[in-house]
């Protein structure tokens, strides 16, 4: 939680692989779902935050691997970003949870990552207009 936070930091914060940034100026209930969110395993990042570390952010070269997204992957992701649970894409996409979950490891793998917080920021820094001019889910 904090009041503010730099470009720089917030980039640095990401790349470390951080689950979640709370702004103070927020509601609790904000807090709360943010909270629960977190604790689901997914990533919990002010979409301003977000925005201003993707611009003062370091960018390493892409991990070693394939490149190109499938379909689902980039249906999973579009689920990831949109901050939705496993069970929650699942329904969504009319798979199983399952599926999801190996939709996520092919794309842990693929990208390099160990959590959602560091794919989305590689997809975001690698994969960018590959999202945009993917099929959409």
């Amino acid at each position: 939680m904090t009041a503010g936070i730099d470009r720089r930091s917030a980039a640095e914060l990401i790349e470390s692989g951080i689950a979640g940034v709370f702004m103070k100026h927020n509601s609790a209930a904000s807090l709360a779902r943010g909270i629960r969110d977190v604790m689901a395993g997914l990533v919990w990042l002010d979409q301003e935050l977000l925005e201003g570390a993707w611009l003062a952010g370091a960018r390493p070269a892409p991990p070693p691997g394939p490149r190109r997204l499938t379909q689902r992957e980039r249906q999973v992701l579009s689920g990831v970003f949109e901050g939705l649970a496993n069970k929650q894409i699942a329904g969504r996409l009319g798979v199983s949870e399952s599926s999801v979950k190996a939709s996520l490891q092919q794309l842990f793998s693929k990208m390099g990552v160990r959590t959602r917080s560091q794919l989305v920021r590689v997809v975001l820094e690698h994969h960018r207009e590959e999202l945009t001019s993917g099929v959409s889910p």
